[in-house]
């Protein structure tokens, strides 16, 4: 029997390197709709999703135009070869969890092994709902005209808004923010079993309380 070896010879994004030798997709022939031809995707491999994922949030230019906090983001010359990522990716504890670039480094604009983890969906929430894309006002506020009021809201551990109350300034209504947004760090610090994480977790709470605690603003973290 003969072993068929798979070449990609086109770059992901117009850099990544595919030099595996299996298919990254199988599917299935189903019924032709309406005469054009109709699949079933019976298996992806989780890798080459994560890779190319995280591939399209470093380079694709379409995708840094709609989402302008990756404009500076890039993933390092190791993962540009899908087997690089792979190896390090089978050694993560990645079930049904997310690729996160945010946690382990502040201000971190670089995928690789060192600033990357798998984290909980919860917990990528919890960080990705501090970026500020545009308004007047701190993160966590936003200014109520039927009530008069700054109104603070943060997400909660399951990814809905909370409302933390009306306040007669937006100072005072992003440190209800702050304390929110420190607390529910301490929730997922004692919830998560991983060490590194936790680390990360800590550094998020400490930059977000030592804001609180010297009347700074939060403006990242």
């Amino acid at each position: 029997m003969t072993d068929f070896i798979i070449k990609h010879k086109r770059l992901v994004c117009g850099v990544g390197v595919n030099d595996s030798n299996y298919l990254q997709k199988i599917t299935k022939d189903l019924p032709r709709l309406d005469g054009k031809r109709n699949q079933k995707t019976l298996w992806t491999c989780p890798y080459y999703v994560r890779w190319t994922d995280m591939l399209k949030r470093s380079f694709s230019k379409k995708f840094k135009s709609k989402h302008p906090t990756y404009k500076d983001v890039a993933c390092c010359d190791e993962w540009i070869t899908f087997s690089n990522f792979k190896s390090w990716m089978e050694q993560q504890d990645y079930e049904g969890k997310q690729l996160d670039k945010d946690l382990l480094v502040y201000k971190n604009k670089i995928y690789s092994p060192e600033t990357c983890c798998f984290i909980k969906p919860s917990l990528n929430v919890y960080l990705t709902s501090g970026n500020k894309q545009s308004g007047p006002y701190p993160l966590g506020v936003y200014f109520s005209n039927s009530r008069n009021l700054y109104v603070a809201q943060c997400r909660n551990g399951k990814g809905k808004n909370q409302n933390l109350g009306g306040y007669s300034t937006a100072v005072e209504a992003h440190q209800a923010w702050q304390v929110f947004k420190y607390q529910m760090a301490l929730v997922f610090y004692s919830e998560e079993e991983n060490e590194k994480i936790k680390e990360g977790i800590l550094r998020v709470y400490n930059k977000i309380k030592n804001d609180y605690d010297n009347n700074l603003i939060t403006e990242d973290f």
